[in-house]
């Protein structure tokens, strides 16, 4: 690429980008989210082994489920944050940016799937961030989970990945993850419900009963309607659930669903 003038950070980027292949990922990648300033020299990754330069630290090994910011390729932001040398405060409110809006789950779990590098990384960074919830359903059943909960040592978390899926709420000193079901997309024939969604959907309960953790579902109409009887149902699991210390997040023990069923991408 030829410029007559001094080249700008973009088009160097640009440069990187068509001619050498690069995916940037990083700091870089966090950048072009945010429309920040270039730092340099940039981080990206390639196909190829892993090396520097004086424009770019490249990381060997490009993962699926790529974004493209400013017509450039970009990992994901959870890619990205395993990648860069942040602070972990800056990078779990980066993840509650990137990570909001209906149905941002079954974006989270595509995203820690597809990671080259870092899972167990990825997964203590997003225990505790508060990604999602932008629905009010699933706040209003927060709400009423924390109340019900209210006097006893657990803690309430939104939107968690276990093993390899992302549940509405979690209380890990319980094991206890919660689901809430809207009628709109969760019933047959709901707003985008396919077949790999609804495979997925029973494979889910499947893996965290494995795990030894147990799942409660809850529909619309319920915390609409009934949450005094949702309050009282979690709190009763709980009581007998809850451990006297949290647990971690338990990670993934095989690929998820979707990799595996010939129905899962349907």
């Amino acid at each position: 690429m030829y410029s007559t003038g001094e080249p700008d950070d973009m088009t160097m980027l640009r440069a990187l980008h068509d001619h050498r292949g690069l995916v940037f990922t990083g700091h870089t990648a966090m950048g072009l989210h945010d429309n920040t300033p270039v730092e340099w020299p940039v981080s990206a990754r390639h196909d190829g082994p892993g090396r520097r330069t004086r424009q770019a630290v490249i990381r060997s090994g490009v993962p699926s489920n790529l974004r493209k910011v400013h017509g450039l390729t970009v990992v994901s932001p959870l890619q990205a944050v395993v990648d860069a040398d942040r602070p972990d405060d800056e990078l779990k409110d980066f993840l509650t940016r990137m990570y909001r809006g209906h149905r941002i789950g079954a974006e989270l779990e595509k995203d820690v799937a597809a990671l080259v590098n870092a899972r167990g990384r990825a997964c203590l960074l997003l225990a505790g961030t508060p990604t999602g919830t932008a629905s009010r359903l699933e706040q209003d059943a927060f709400m009423i989970v924390r109340e019900a909960l209210d006097g006893l040592p657990v803690s309430v978390l939104t939107n968690q990945i276990v093993g390899n899926y992302c549940y509405d709420l979690v209380i890990p000193e319980a094991r206890l993850a919660i689901e809430i079901d809207s009628y709109m997309f969760h019933a047959g024939g709901g707003v985008g419900t396919t077949v790999g969604s609804f495979v997925k959907d029973a494979w889910k309960g499947n893996e965290i009963a494995h795990l030894d953790w147990l799942c409660l579902r809850y529909t619309n109409y319920c915390i609409a309607e009934a949450p005094d009887l949702v309050g009282r149902d979690v709190r009763r699991h709980v009581e007998v659930r809850r451990r006297r210390q949290g647990v971690a997040l338990p990670p993934a023990i095989e690929d998820p669903i979707w990799v595996r069923h010939p129905a899962g991408n349907r």
